[in-house]
């Protein structure tokens, strides 16, 4: 009895050895299963990480990429300046020929309207000097008159004459020297042809009506006779 009591005790001590062989196999199988695993939590990790970093959280740059993009940024900065100054050039050159355009029409309208002015002054003064020459032409008959009886009167009407062209030279009528002059008909009205071996040909002999001129324009030319041989 003994000794199965012996062998009892061997065999629990032995299935006891068993149980501790097993738990060990079992905890080694167990840290080699956790190793991947934690190889792979790691490698999940780095994954997570880099997702952060390139969906969010920017990674260093190499000094020779940072160079490169400061260069780049500072070519562009350098264009967009030169493209603002190259416009303001522009603009201020467009302002400059448009200044010199509007000071040439400026001057040119001046010298327009004072050519303009000049010329309604002149004309203005031309009729109404032309309507007094029917008064002066008789004066002028009149002191060609026979007034052998009345010299006094004839002194009158002459003092009269010449107040009347006094005034009127100074409004700038100046008579048309036509007599023996060559015919011009800008300033002559020929009425007629008269043979005369004194003149030569073309050359005014008569004057029959004085032609005036007012600041070297005419207003009414001299009516005139004119040799022809």
């Amino acid at each position: 009895m003994a000794k199965a009591k012996k062998h009892n005790e061997e065999n629990i001590k032995r299935d006891g050895e068993g149980l501790n062989e097993k738990k060990e196999t079992i905890k080694t199988s167990d840290e080699v299963d956790s190793t991947p695993k934690e190889k792979s939590n790691d490698k999940s990790s780095k994954e997570v990480k880099s997702e952060k970093t390139v969906s969010g959280e920017k990674a260093p740059e190499k000094p020779e990429e940072k160079e490169k993009v400061n260069s780049e940024e500072t070519d562009n900065n350098e264009e967009i300046k030169n493209s603002k100054e190259d416009a303001s050039n522009d603009e201020t050159e467009s302002l400059k020929n448009r200044l010199l355009r509007l000071q040439a029409d400026f001057l040119n309208y001046k010298a327009r309207t004072k050519k303009e002015k000049t010329s309604v002054y002149g004309n203005a003064v031309s009729d109404f000097l032309l309507e007094l020459l029917p008064v002066v032409d008789n004066f002028e008959r009149a002191l060609e008159a026979d007034s052998s009886e009345g010299q006094s009167y004839k002194e009158g009407v002459q003092m009269v004459y010449d107040q009347l062209m006094g005034i009127l030279s100074k409004k700038g009528l100046k008579e048309i020297e036509a007599l023996h002059k060559p015919f011009d008909h800008n300033l002559h009205y020929g009425v007629a042809f008269e043979a005369n071996d004194e003149y030569e040909d073309g050359i005014v002999i008569d004057v029959l009506q004085k032609g005036y001129t007012v600041n070297d324009k005419c207003i009414r030319p001299s009516m005139v006779r004119i040799c022809k041989k």
